[in-house]
């Protein structure tokens, strides 16, 4: 019918203009108009379809839809080229921005970003592109090291921001030279991996912070403890050290003329002790088993803490101070820690033993 033709050379119409960005959308678009005018259900959707693009080719569409005109293609060389100059970091982001370009273009057919990129990556191959991850270059590497010596004497707060100004230079460089002299376009990310291997290449310290002869000293001062045995193991050195540390660096907020605050992470310290460990070929004792009089005293807080069922969720650390305390008035220097397993380990062995557990349900044994 004359009013159904009308109606899809419309639709064919806009999407001829790009009014409408693809063959479906222009297709529901005449299926909604169709059934509004009163001619639902006289078409089927495969009809309509046929029909739009009969109107299309009346119209004067190419029978080729994905006939790249040559001012599309000139778009796509002058994004080839950038991508082989590294103007970009990868194929998908001049992609990206290719098809913003693109989209400028009147008359021209909506591009997806899949067809841009691998016409983009093919007229790249063509042009000498080696695909795959570009190496530092020795002027880049040099530029590394020399940031890197600097985060290490504290110029710079953190990693992020050596890789951001190492960015920022780059820039500069590039913009200095022009399209004469090639030069990658880095990310974050990949730059901040990079300052990780050249630091260890230069041997520098973790987080290429430099240990103050303050923390030094520190960290000797619990070394020495962890040597004596008054430590479990050394991720507990490590964690009293790093409380050291905040009090050093809380101070150092008090007089920044001195020195600024590092605020070292816990990963930091325990590999700072690990070296120095290994360094100072520190041996530590092995553990002092619990008996004679330390096993007496803490078998009697065992039955204490058992015996107090009122307030026990908050009870055991209180009974693991009072242990040490009186351990340490008779010479016998223990670690909460220490008392703290100690008081559950005879806890849990009062339990399990019959003879025992009938003492205790009769009342708190040894007072």
């Amino acid at each position: 019918m004359p009013e159904e033709s009308r109606i899809v050379r419309s639709f064919a119409l806009d999407w001829m203009h790009g009014r409408l960005k693809t063959e479906r959308v222009a297709i529901s678009a005449a299926v909604r108009a169709l059934a509004q005018a009163g001619f639902e259900g006289r078409r089927t959707r495969r009809g309509i379809a046929y029909r739009l693009e009969l109107e299309a080719d009346e119209l004067g569409r190419p029978h080729v839809r994905a006939l790249w005109s040559a001012a599309e293609n000139r778009a796509i060389d002058r994004f080839a080229l950038a991508v082989v100059r590294h103007e970009y970091r990868n194929v998908a982001a001049a992609s990206r921005a290719c098809r913003k370009v693109l989209a400028r273009y009147k008359h021209a057919f909506p591009r997806t970003i899949p067809a841009i990129f691998f016409r983009i990556a093919a007229r790249a191959h063509a042009l000498g592109r080696k695909p795959g991850k570009v190496n530092f270059t020795p002027e880049e590497t040099e530029l590394l090291g020399d940031l890197a010596r600097k985060v290490s004497l504290g110029r710079f707060r953190q990693i992020r921001d050596a890789s951001g100004a190492f960015i920022a230079e780059m820039a500069r460089r590039r913009r200095r030279a022009g399209a004469g002299r090639p030069i990658p376009v880095r990310t974050l990310d990949g730059v901040d991996r990079k300052f990780w291997q050249v630091a260890k290449n230069a041997g520098l310290a973790w987080g290429f912070r430099d240990w103050s002869p303050e923390e030094d000293r520190i960290v000797d001062r619990f070394i020495k403890r962890y040597s004596e045995g008054r430590y479990r193991s050394l991720q507990g050195t490590a964690k009293a050290c790093r409380v050291a540390l905040r009090r050093l660096d809380a101070s150092r907020k008090k007089h920044p003329e001195d020195s600024r605050p590092w605020r070292r992470s816990l990963l930091a310290v325990h590999q700072h002790l690990s070296h120095r460990v290994v360094e100072l070929n520190v041996t530590r004792p092995l553990f002092r088993r619990w008996r004679g009089v330390e096993r007496q005293l803490a078998t009697q807080c065992a039955r204490r803490f058992i015996a107090d069922r009122e307030r026990r969720s908050r009870k055991l650390m209180m009974y693991a101070v009072a242990l040490q305390t009186k351990l340490r008035s008779l010479g016998y220097p223990r670690t909460i820690d220490a008392c703290r397993a100690a008081i559950d380990r005879e806890v849990q062995r009062i339990r399990t033993t019959p003879v025992a557990r009938l003492s205790t349900e009769s009342g708190p044994a040894d007072g």
